[in-house]
């Protein structure tokens, strides 16, 4: 075992006691103003979204993340009260000397859980520019739901996990992949690799 290995699973170890015997709370909600795209946005995507396409794309997203924590012991909710939070906003604030757009951001907090959120702006654009040649309207507002509830799940992964979920971009196919740029994060099949051992030591069942 390698020492940056080592260190991860003391990391984990040293957080699973807080929590061993509750199933905590992983919330995921949708501003009210996220999907208030500009309109540039909207001219990409050949118009707003209609508000069954809006239905469409958080109902994907829960699904998104439901699966993706399936058989460990975290409830995910649908409001922000929770251990761990991830708001779905128009755009997510651009801090310091982050110029460029962001789809989701994270800040682990350790025994007091930790807050993020994810950008339907840059996913947007994202799934319009991933989406296979001459793909109906249906199957990129798809993606952008698949996209939305992808993105939260890594953030969760920054917040449960905190120091210890390291990116592991050499696979293109893994929720722990820190880019967004990529088509299997929209039309794709995505899986834990890495972080997957380190979640269920903390959280597992």
């Amino acid at each position: 075992m390698t020492i940056a290995r080592a260190a991860a699973a003391i990391l984990v170890a040293a957080s699973v006691g807080c929590h061993r015997m509750s199933s905590p709370v992983a919330a995921f909600w949708f501003d009210d103003g996220a999907f208030a795209l500009p309109r540039a946005i909207n001219t990409e995507l050949g118009g707003p979204l209609t508000d069954r396409e809006i239905e469409s794309i958080r109902v994907t997203a829960r699904s998104e993340v439901e699966r993706a924590f399936a058989g460990l012991r975290v409830t995910i909710g649908n409001t922000p009260r929770g251990f761990w939070r991830v708001a779905v906003i128009q755009e997510v604030p651009r801090r310091g000397a982050m110029r460029l757009p962001r789809a989701g951001e994270s800040l682990p907090l350790g025994f007091l859980g930790g807050a993020g959120s994810v950008s339907v702006a840059v996913i947007t654009l994202a799934a319009i520019r991933y989406a296979p040649p001459d793909s109906p309207r249906r199957t990129i507002v798809e993606g952008i739901g698949r996209g939305i509830g992808r993105v939260a799940v890594h953030e969760f992964g920054h917040q449960i996990l905190g120091p210890a979920a390291a990116h592991n971009d050499a696979d293109e196919n893994c929720y722990e992949n820190g880019s967004p740029d990529r088509q299997s994060q929209y039309y794709g099949q995505l899986r834990w690799t890495t972080w997957g051992p380190l979640l269920w030591q903390k959280i597992g069942k």
